[in-house]
């Protein structure tokens, strides 16, 4: 279970990307672009948490190799 849960939080964070780009949009074309920065802020720190999630697995994915 250790090893699945990095992975398992990686998969959530981008899920919560891109529905919250996908929702941004379809907000954005519905109320225009003013009234739904927020939520594009969401996203991008939903994308970045992503990918430090996906960095630092990769990283210890790489010192536990180098260990064996």
């Amino acid at each position: 279970m250790k090893k699945k849960l990095p992975f398992l939080l990686e998969i959530i964070w981008l899920l919560v990307a891109i529905f919250s780009i996908l929702f941004a949009i379809v907000r954005t074309y519905n109320f225009g672009f003013k009234e739904n920065i927020m939520l594009y802020v969401v996203a991008m720190l939903a994308c970045l948490m992503y990918g430090s999630r996906r960095y630092l697995r990769k990283t210890r994915e790489g010192i536990n190799q180098d260990r064996k």
